[in-house]
């Protein structure tokens, strides 16, 4: 039996992880995978990988104007000719798309060539290119448990599934916040969509916050380029470490009493694994706002706050995470309680099973 599959995917952390964690999955069951993605993705994946995996060099013309959009745009169409020569000679049996503008010229030539699409949705609202293809997909899987919400055309082919996770993040590995520490961690994410943010404002607010320093301990991940400008926002608070990427984020994830973090798909679904309570703040440039809506919807179940940027207001952010941390211990208990509860157990073998009968 044929048994080859190729995982389409953008190149941002929230596409590539979860198809990093798929690809390790159907390894270990004798499937053949290819993995497709754009060139932001090549840091996440080891030397081993690198050379398995096909690179489109595209632009998402969504952001350009002018010529540079024309030009994206002939990107993309090169690239769906490219990738309609590369499908009719893998010969794979199902394509999986999971979203990201790179999914968009190997879903196109896989539709020409009647290759079976599975589309699979990590976000809480459908995305552009997962939007695009859905009439043209077998099954659209998803990655929230929010069939009901979607518009009547997409509930015909939905299934949840559950969000796909690194083996790091699995539910084994969650903690129970018993243990005794000396001091509050706090875990602050966000990267490059972060910068300016998370750099400078949460930075100051932690050099004035009226918390003893000694209970506090903040782990900050900034791009390199902006390490001093955050080391002076924290002007004499020095409890803290800052970080570019690491590799065992899980851990720190695990340590961390309280994250502060944009919301896309893969960090909060990896922060509910964990059962680590987190202060969302959706990043306002999102495509369709969708990081609202993750956020919205894991606050609606009662695992995070959210803090909107455009509404941000020093004086209350502070006096929030003031009372977290000081006086208001059993709203976490609370949210871990809640967060026990939310992600669906085997989610591989959901996923697997809802492919293997297209083959």
């Amino acid at each position: 039996m044929n048994k080859k599959i190729i995982l389409s995917t953008g190149g941002t952390g929230g596409h590539v992880f979860p198809m990093i964690a798929f690809h390790d999955y159907l390894i270990s069951k004798n499937y053949e995978v290819i993995f497709i993605t754009d060139q932001r993705a090549k840091k996440y994946f080891n030397k081993d990988m690198q050379n398995k995996v096909k690179i489109f060099n595209i632009n998402s013309p969504y952001n350009k104007k002018g010529f540079l959009k024309i030009f994206a745009f002939c990107k993309l169409i090169l690239s769906t000719i490219s990738s309609f020569f590369f499908l009719l000679k893998q010969k794979p049996k199902v394509i999986i798309g999971s979203g990201g503008y790179a999914s968009f010229p190997v879903l196109m030539a896989a539709y020409f060539l009647g290759i079976k699409i599975i589309i699979y949705e990590t976000n809480s609202i459908l995305g552009r290119t997962n939007k695009f293809f859905y009439k043209f997909s077998q099954k659209l899987l998803l990655g929230f448990d929010n069939i009901n919400d979607l518009p009547t055309q997409y509930q015909r082919k939905a299934v949840y599934v559950g969000q796909l996770l690194r083996n790091s993040f699995n539910l084994e590995n969650s903690k129970t916040h018993n243990e005794k520490k000396d001091f509050f961690t706090i875990l602050i994410l966000g990267g490059s969509q972060a910068a300016q943010f998370f750099g400078s404002t949460l930075a100051k607010i932690f050099s004035e916050i009226r918390i003893n320093e000694k209970l506090i301990k903040i782990f900050h991940q900034c791009k390199k380029e902006d390490v001093d400008r955050i080391k002076f926002s924290y002007g004499s608070f020095s409890n803290y470490e800052l970080f570019e990427f690491k590799t065992n984020i899980s851990e720190v994830m695990k340590e961390a009493d309280l994250a502060i973090t944009r919301s896309g798909s893969s960090t909060i679904s990896e922060l509910v694994a964990l059962n680590t309570p987190f202060v969302a703040v959706p990043l306002p440039a999102s495509l369709d706002n969708h990081q609202y809506h993750n956020a919205r919807y894991f606050e609606e179940r009662g695992c995070c706050w959210i803090v909107e940027q455009h509404l941000f207001d020093s004086e209350k952010f502070t006096k929030l995470i003031t009372n977290i941390v000081s006086n208001d211990k059993n709203r976490l208990t609370e949210k871990i309680k809640n967060m026990k509860v939310m992600l669906k157990q085997n989610i591989f073998y959901n996923f697997e099973n809802e492919i293997i009968k297209y083959f």
